[in-house]
């Protein structure tokens, strides 16, 4: 897929590329750098850091502005990239789940709709790869023993999530195809990486593609609380917590006692 490196490698907490959808939107960018040196993933972190410092709420309060949250979510990235640094199994699956995206899932729907629907890629960067992500690690565990109900749950939610969220309305036969498209090689990679793996990964390539988890709260509770635990560093779950509600900051919490 012909790709500005602008996207691959966005930084603002927007995503406009109709060219790739948002598909391609950050995580090629933080795959490079996890499997990159250690020099040029510590100048990412002084850059967040230097973000954060310009942007944090004043000491001791909690308050938070829209840089605020970008930088405390920002700042949980990187962690995942350190962590994925070290983790090269989960960075190959990183990368194949992510490959299943861009490939035979755009082309499905290129082959639907780019003739009759010209302007159906614009849509999906309205935060739709996280919202699909986030459905499948979900509906794995839910529907681990029946699998063949995973694509229409994952649909469900997906739609019901936007509506929730007062998203862009996507149409249901564009989701019900990526959906689709999508399944089939995922469901080979239940069967090779595990559920608990599989799960991580739908997760960590949420977070790493969504173009401002700070506004997305599926992303935020169903990506960054079970994370926590084994990817973010005591820095950025304070970080987290002083721009974030305080039911969240204590689900947060709850998620890690006994971490």
């Amino acid at each position: 897929m012909a790709h500005p490196r602008s996207c691959e490698q966005a930084r603002r907490h927007k995503c406009l590329c109709s060219n790739c959808g948002g598909v391609l939107h950050g995580w090629p960018y933080s795959l490079a750098l996890a499997r990159s040196s250690e020099v040029e993933r510590q100048r990412e972190r002084d850059r967040v850091t230097a973000e954060w410092v310009t942007a944090r709420p004043a000491k001791g309060r909690r308050t938070s502005t829209r840089r605020s949250r970008a930088a405390a979510t920002d700042s949980a990235r990187v962690d995942l990239v350190y962590w994925l640094s070290k983790n090269p199994s989960t960075v190959k699956n990183v990368q194949e789940l992510g490959d299943i995206l861009t490939g035979p899932v755009v082309g499905e729907l290129d082959k639907a709709f780019r003739v009759k629907e010209p302007d159906f890629r614009k849509k999906l960067t309205n935060h739709f790869w996280c919202d699909l992500l986030i459905a499948f690690a979900d509906g794995m565990k839910k529907c681990f023993g029946v699998l063949d109900r995973v694509p229409d749950y994952v649909a469900d939610v997906i739609m019901s999530t936007r509506e929730s969220e007062e998203r862009s309305t996507i149409r249901d036969a564009i989701v019900r195809l990526a959906v689709r498209t999508a399944w089939a090689p995922v469901r080979v990679m239940l069967h090779t990486a595990g559920l608990e793996e599989l799960q991580r990964t739908c997760r960590i390539l949420a977070v790493l593609i969504c173009p401002a988890p700070e506004d997305h709260a599926a992303v935020r509770n169903g990506a960054l609380l079970p994370l926590a635990k084994e990817g973010l560093l005591e820095v950025s779950r304070e970080r987290l917590e002083q721009v974030f509600p305080v039911d969240w900051v204590r689900r947060l919490r709850e998620g890690l006692e006994g971490a």
